[in-house]
Protein backbone atom coordinates (compact mmCIF):
# COMPACT_ATOMS: atom_id res chain seq x y z
CA UNK A 1 0.00 0.00 0.00
CA UNK A 2 1.18 2.98 -0.66
CA UNK A 3 0.95 6.35 1.51
CA UNK A 4 0.51 9.28 -0.90
CA UNK A 5 -2.80 9.43 -2.76
CA UNK A 6 -0.79 10.26 -6.11
CA UNK A 7 1.90 7.69 -5.21
CA UNK A 8 4.39 9.97 -6.26
CA UNK A 9 7.63 8.42 -5.99
CA UNK A 10 9.69 10.67 -4.24
CA UNK A 11 7.05 11.25 -1.30
CA UNK A 12 6.30 7.42 -0.91
CA UNK A 13 10.97 7.46 -0.85
CA UNK A 14 10.69 9.77 1.81
CA UNK A 15 7.86 8.98 4.21
CA UNK A 16 9.35 5.64 4.22
CA UNK A 17 12.62 6.71 4.90
CA UNK A 18 10.46 7.99 8.14
CA UNK A 19 8.99 4.97 9.01
CA UNK A 20 12.55 3.17 8.64
CA UNK A 21 14.88 5.68 10.81
CA UNK A 22 12.07 5.65 13.45
CA UNK A 23 12.28 2.13 13.56
CA UNK A 24 15.69 2.13 13.56
CA UNK A 25 16.14 4.63 16.69
CA UNK A 26 13.58 2.71 18.71
CA UNK A 27 15.18 -0.61 18.22
CA UNK A 28 18.70 1.25 19.45
CA UNK A 29 17.39 2.77 22.44
CA UNK A 30 16.45 0.94 25.82
CA UNK A 31 13.36 2.44 26.40
CA UNK A 32 11.42 0.93 23.72
CA UNK A 33 11.33 -2.12 25.61
CA UNK A 34 8.22 -0.42 27.41
CA UNK A 35 6.64 0.03 23.52
CA UNK A 36 4.25 -2.89 22.40
CA UNK A 37 4.00 -0.61 19.14
CA UNK A 38 4.38 2.66 17.22
CA UNK A 39 1.28 2.97 14.13
CA UNK A 40 1.18 5.51 11.58
CA UNK A 41 -1.99 6.52 11.33
CA UNK A 42 -3.78 9.57 9.28
CA UNK A 43 -3.97 9.80 5.67
CA UNK A 44 -0.14 8.51 5.06
CA UNK A 45 -1.07 5.52 6.97
CA UNK A 46 -3.91 5.17 5.17
CA UNK A 47 -2.53 5.81 1.88
CA UNK A 48 -4.51 9.23 1.78
CA UNK A 49 -1.18 11.46 2.28
CA UNK A 50 -0.93 14.42 0.06
CA UNK A 51 2.68 14.82 -2.29
CA UNK A 52 2.88 18.49 -3.24
CA UNK A 53 3.90 19.22 -6.94
CA UNK A 54 7.56 19.07 -6.38
CA UNK A 55 7.54 15.71 -4.51
CA UNK A 56 7.49 16.77 -0.81
CA UNK A 57 4.73 15.48 1.52
CA UNK A 58 2.54 18.18 2.63
CA UNK A 59 0.38 16.43 5.92
CA UNK A 60 1.10 15.92 9.07
CA UNK A 61 2.40 12.19 10.21
CA UNK A 62 0.64 11.13 13.03
CA UNK A 63 1.75 8.18 15.13
CA UNK A 64 0.08 6.13 17.90
CA UNK A 65 2.61 5.02 20.07
CA UNK A 66 0.90 1.89 22.32
CA UNK A 67 2.16 1.42 25.48
CA UNK A 68 2.54 -1.80 27.70
CA UNK A 69 0.61 -1.03 29.98
CA UNK A 70 1.99 2.18 31.46
CA UNK A 71 2.79 5.80 30.70
CA UNK A 72 5.99 7.05 28.69
CA UNK A 73 8.51 7.70 31.04
CA UNK A 74 10.48 11.35 30.78
CA UNK A 75 13.19 9.06 28.97
CA UNK A 76 10.82 8.16 26.49
CA UNK A 77 9.10 11.61 25.84
CA UNK A 78 12.48 13.05 25.70
CA UNK A 79 13.61 10.31 22.74
CA UNK A 80 9.92 10.82 20.90
CA UNK A 81 10.46 14.51 20.72
CA UNK A 82 13.81 14.05 19.53
CA UNK A 83 12.66 12.00 16.79
CA UNK A 84 9.61 14.34 16.05
CA UNK A 85 12.40 17.27 15.53
CA UNK A 86 14.78 15.38 13.90
CA UNK A 87 12.09 14.16 10.88
CA UNK A 88 10.09 17.26 11.11
CA UNK A 89 14.09 18.88 9.68
CA UNK A 90 14.10 16.53 6.92
CA UNK A 91 10.86 16.01 6.03
CA UNK A 92 9.68 19.69 6.65
CA UNK A 93 6.10 18.62 7.73
CA UNK A 94 5.24 18.00 11.75
CA UNK A 95 5.93 14.01 13.14
CA UNK A 96 3.12 13.53 16.11
CA UNK A 97 3.51 10.92 18.51
CA UNK A 98 0.53 10.07 20.70
CA UNK A 99 1.03 7.91 23.43
CA UNK A 100 -1.80 5.74 24.76
CA UNK A 101 -1.05 3.31 28.31
CA UNK A 102 -2.32 0.23 26.50
CA UNK A 103 -4.29 -1.08 23.79
CA UNK A 104 -6.94 -1.31 25.79
CA UNK A 105 -7.23 2.24 26.84
CA UNK A 106 -7.13 2.85 22.86
CA UNK A 107 -9.85 0.52 22.35
CA UNK A 108 -11.86 2.54 24.92
CA UNK A 109 -12.33 4.91 21.86
CA UNK A 110 -13.54 2.51 19.44
CA UNK A 111 -16.75 4.51 19.01
CA UNK A 112 -14.86 7.12 17.55
CA UNK A 113 -13.82 8.03 13.76
CA UNK A 114 -10.30 8.65 14.26
CA UNK A 115 -9.81 5.10 15.75
CA UNK A 116 -12.32 3.54 13.34
CA UNK A 117 -10.04 5.28 10.61
CA UNK A 118 -6.71 4.07 12.37
CA UNK A 119 -7.92 0.05 12.50
CA UNK A 120 -9.21 0.87 8.79
CA UNK A 121 -5.72 1.74 7.57
CA UNK A 122 -2.69 1.94 9.10
CA UNK A 123 1.32 0.93 8.89
CA UNK A 124 2.94 -0.19 12.19
CA UNK A 125 6.41 1.25 12.24
CA UNK A 126 7.88 -0.31 15.56
CA UNK A 127 6.83 -3.42 16.98
CA UNK A 128 3.69 -5.48 16.79
CA UNK A 129 3.10 -5.93 13.60
CA UNK A 130 -0.25 -7.52 14.24
CA UNK A 131 -1.32 -5.28 17.19
CA UNK A 132 -4.94 -4.76 15.40
CA UNK A 133 -5.51 -8.22 14.51
CA UNK A 134 -8.38 -8.38 17.31
CA UNK A 135 -9.39 -4.79 16.85
CA UNK A 136 -13.17 -4.09 17.52
CA UNK A 137 -13.61 -2.42 13.70
CA UNK A 138 -17.15 -1.55 13.32
CA UNK A 139 -18.71 -0.34 9.89
CA UNK A 140 -18.51 3.26 9.79
CA UNK A 141 -22.10 3.46 9.50
CA UNK A 142 -22.68 2.96 13.10
CA UNK A 143 -20.46 5.79 14.28
CA UNK A 144 -22.28 8.04 16.71
CA UNK A 145 -24.08 11.53 15.51
CA UNK A 146 -21.48 13.11 18.38
CA UNK A 147 -18.70 12.35 15.64
CA UNK A 148 -20.47 14.69 13.21
CA UNK A 149 -20.59 17.56 16.41
CA UNK A 150 -16.86 16.37 17.23
CA UNK A 151 -15.76 17.64 12.72
CA UNK A 152 -18.02 20.76 12.53
CA UNK A 153 -16.04 21.69 16.42
CA UNK A 154 -12.66 20.90 15.57
CA UNK A 155 -12.85 22.29 12.02
CA UNK A 156 -14.89 25.46 13.04
CA UNK A 157 -12.01 25.74 14.96
CA UNK A 158 -9.66 26.02 12.19
CA UNK A 159 -11.80 28.27 10.70
CA UNK A 160 -11.29 30.74 14.07
CA UNK A 161 -7.50 30.20 13.85
CA UNK A 162 -7.65 30.71 10.15
CA UNK A 163 -9.41 34.36 10.78
CA UNK A 164 -6.73 35.66 13.35
CA UNK A 165 -4.06 34.73 11.31
CA UNK A 166 -5.65 35.76 8.15
CA UNK A 167 -3.85 39.42 7.77
CA UNK A 168 0.02 37.81 7.82
CA UNK A 169 1.27 36.87 4.48
CA UNK A 170 3.93 34.16 6.77
CA UNK A 171 0.79 32.21 7.25
CA UNK A 172 -0.88 32.06 3.67
CA UNK A 173 -0.93 28.75 4.18
CA UNK A 174 -1.70 27.88 7.25
CA UNK A 175 -5.12 29.66 6.57
CA UNK A 176 -5.27 28.02 2.82
CA UNK A 177 -4.95 24.70 4.85
CA UNK A 178 -7.35 25.14 6.97
CA UNK A 179 -10.57 26.61 5.07
CA UNK A 180 -10.11 23.51 2.92
CA UNK A 181 -10.49 21.25 6.01
CA UNK A 182 -13.12 22.85 7.38
CA UNK A 183 -14.79 21.97 3.66
CA UNK A 184 -13.83 18.45 4.23
CA UNK A 185 -15.50 18.25 7.54
CA UNK A 186 -18.40 19.86 6.70
CA UNK A 187 -18.78 17.18 4.05
CA UNK A 188 -18.05 13.94 6.22
CA UNK A 189 -20.25 15.12 9.08
CA UNK A 190 -23.01 15.12 6.94
CA UNK A 191 -22.27 11.66 5.91
CA UNK A 192 -21.78 10.58 9.59
CA UNK A 193 -25.56 11.96 10.66
CA UNK A 194 -26.86 9.91 7.66
CA UNK A 195 -24.75 7.06 8.49
CA UNK A 196 -23.38 7.09 5.13
CA UNK A 197 -19.61 7.94 5.67
CA UNK A 198 -16.62 5.82 3.44
CA UNK A 199 -13.55 4.95 3.57
CA UNK A 200 -11.51 7.09 1.08
CA UNK A 201 -11.70 10.61 -0.08
CA UNK A 202 -12.65 10.32 -3.37
CA UNK A 203 -15.86 7.38 -2.10
CA UNK A 204 -16.74 10.01 0.21
CA UNK A 205 -17.29 12.92 -2.37
CA UNK A 206 -19.62 10.40 -4.46
CA UNK A 207 -21.70 10.12 -1.27
CA UNK A 208 -21.77 13.66 -0.69
CA UNK A 209 -23.20 14.02 -4.34
CA UNK A 210 -26.67 11.55 -3.83
CA UNK A 211 -27.37 14.42 -0.91
CA UNK A 212 -29.78 17.35 -2.90
CA UNK A 213 -29.87 19.44 0.60
CA UNK A 214 -26.14 19.68 0.89
CA UNK A 215 -25.38 20.25 -3.22
CA UNK A 216 -23.84 23.68 -3.17
CA UNK A 217 -21.26 22.39 -0.82
CA UNK A 218 -20.21 19.40 -3.42
CA UNK A 219 -17.78 22.38 -5.37
CA UNK A 220 -15.74 23.33 -1.92
CA UNK A 221 -15.15 19.57 -1.08
CA UNK A 222 -13.87 18.66 -4.58
CA UNK A 223 -11.70 22.13 -4.23
CA UNK A 224 -10.52 20.76 -0.59
CA UNK A 225 -10.12 16.92 -1.67
CA UNK A 226 -7.67 17.82 -4.67
CA UNK A 227 -5.75 20.21 -2.40
CA UNK A 228 -5.38 17.39 0.29
CA UNK A 229 -4.17 15.17 -2.83
CA UNK A 230 -1.97 17.42 -4.64
CA UNK A 231 -1.53 20.59 -2.76
CA UNK A 232 -0.94 23.75 -4.78
CA UNK A 233 -2.35 21.91 -7.75
CA UNK A 234 -5.67 20.92 -8.96
CA UNK A 235 -7.71 23.63 -7.14
CA UNK A 236 -9.61 25.53 -9.08
CA UNK A 237 -9.50 28.92 -6.94
CA UNK A 238 -8.14 29.90 -3.59
CA UNK A 239 -10.82 29.43 -0.96
CA UNK A 240 -12.61 31.77 0.44
CA UNK A 241 -13.26 32.28 4.29
CA UNK A 242 -16.37 33.88 4.21
CA UNK A 243 -17.77 31.36 1.94
CA UNK A 244 -16.05 28.47 4.05
CA UNK A 245 -17.93 29.98 7.32
CA UNK A 246 -21.17 30.21 5.53
CA UNK A 247 -20.97 26.26 4.20
CA UNK A 248 -19.82 25.88 8.29
CA UNK A 249 -23.05 27.55 9.37
CA UNK A 250 -25.05 25.44 6.91
CA UNK A 251 -24.15 21.97 7.76
CA UNK A 252 -24.60 23.04 11.03
CA UNK A 253 -28.19 23.60 9.98
CA UNK A 254 -28.24 20.67 8.29
CA UNK A 255 -26.95 17.93 10.91
CA UNK A 256 -28.80 19.44 13.82
CA UNK A 257 -31.79 18.81 11.15
CA UNK A 258 -30.84 15.71 10.85
CA UNK A 259 -30.03 14.64 14.35
CA UNK A 260 -33.70 16.19 15.57
CA UNK A 261 -35.43 13.40 13.44
CA UNK A 262 -33.67 10.82 15.64
CA UNK A 263 -33.62 11.38 19.07
CA UNK A 264 -36.40 11.62 21.34
CA UNK A 265 -35.77 14.26 23.62
CA UNK A 266 -35.45 17.78 22.56
CA UNK A 267 -32.72 18.46 24.47
CA UNK A 268 -30.60 15.81 23.51
CA UNK A 269 -28.92 17.22 20.96
CA UNK A 270 -26.28 20.20 20.83
CA UNK A 271 -27.44 23.72 21.31
CA UNK A 272 -27.88 24.74 17.52
CA UNK A 273 -30.50 21.71 16.88
CA UNK A 274 -33.59 24.36 18.08
CA UNK A 275 -32.19 27.47 16.15
CA UNK A 276 -30.98 25.97 13.04
CA UNK A 277 -34.95 24.65 11.88
CA UNK A 278 -35.60 27.97 10.49
CA UNK A 279 -32.52 27.35 7.77
CA UNK A 280 -29.20 28.97 7.00
CA UNK A 281 -31.39 32.52 6.01
CA UNK A 282 -32.31 33.51 9.51
CA UNK A 283 -29.63 31.10 11.52
CA UNK A 284 -27.19 33.69 12.19
CA UNK A 285 -29.47 35.92 13.43
CA UNK A 286 -31.33 33.43 15.82
CA UNK A 287 -27.84 31.89 16.90
CA UNK A 288 -26.96 35.15 18.39
CA UNK A 289 -30.39 36.16 19.97
CA UNK A 290 -30.52 33.12 21.37
CA UNK A 291 -27.10 32.66 22.36
CA UNK A 292 -27.78 36.41 24.67
CA UNK A 293 -30.98 34.78 25.98
CA UNK A 294 -31.73 34.39 29.48
CA UNK A 295 -33.09 30.35 28.45
CA UNK A 296 -30.06 29.44 27.46
CA UNK A 297 -29.38 27.01 29.72
CA UNK A 298 -32.04 25.48 28.54
CA UNK A 299 -30.55 25.63 24.77
CA UNK A 300 -27.56 23.31 26.14
CA UNK A 301 -26.88 19.60 25.93
CA UNK A 302 -28.06 17.90 28.97
CA UNK A 303 -24.96 17.34 31.71
CA UNK A 304 -24.46 13.51 30.21
CA UNK A 305 -23.24 14.75 27.00
CA UNK A 306 -19.40 15.28 26.57
CA UNK A 307 -18.80 19.08 26.92
CA UNK A 308 -17.20 19.24 23.50
CA UNK A 309 -20.68 19.09 22.10
CA UNK A 310 -21.58 21.89 24.48
CA UNK A 311 -18.67 24.06 22.55
CA UNK A 312 -20.22 24.19 19.66
CA UNK A 313 -22.54 26.97 21.14
CA UNK A 314 -19.62 28.81 22.32
CA UNK A 315 -17.79 28.53 19.36
CA UNK A 316 -21.12 29.87 16.95
CA UNK A 317 -20.59 32.71 18.97
CA UNK A 318 -17.13 33.31 18.32
CA UNK A 319 -17.34 32.80 14.53
CA UNK A 320 -20.54 35.07 13.92
CA UNK A 321 -18.99 37.76 16.24
CA UNK A 322 -15.06 39.09 15.20
CA UNK A 323 -15.20 40.92 18.14
CA UNK A 324 -16.11 38.36 20.62
CA UNK A 325 -13.33 37.36 23.04
CA UNK A 326 -12.31 33.69 22.27
CA UNK A 327 -9.71 33.02 24.55
CA UNK A 328 -12.46 30.71 26.90
CA UNK A 329 -13.37 28.68 23.76
CA UNK A 330 -9.93 27.61 23.11
CA UNK A 331 -8.71 27.29 26.51
CA UNK A 332 -11.53 24.84 26.91
CA UNK A 333 -11.77 23.40 22.99
CA UNK A 334 -7.83 22.59 23.97
CA UNK A 335 -8.81 21.03 27.57
CA UNK A 336 -11.69 18.75 25.61
CA UNK A 337 -10.93 18.10 22.54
Amino acid sequence: MSYSKNTDPRVERLIQDAMDGIRASLAASPESSAIRAVVLGGGYGRGEGGATPGGTPYNDMDFFVVMNGRKPSPALRGLLNGLSAEWRGKLGIDIDFYCVKSLKALYKDADTLMIQELFAGCRVAFGDEHIFDDAPRRPFSELPWTEAARLLLNRGAGLLFARQRASDPAEADFVRRNLHKAALGCGDAILVVHHDYRTSGTERLEALRKYYEASWLVPAYEDALAFKYAPDAGTRSEPDYAYHLDCWLRTMTLVATEITRHIASADAHFSACRIAEAGPRSLKSMILSACSAPALPELLSPIAVHPRVKLLRILTVCLLNPEHETDTFIRLWKRYN
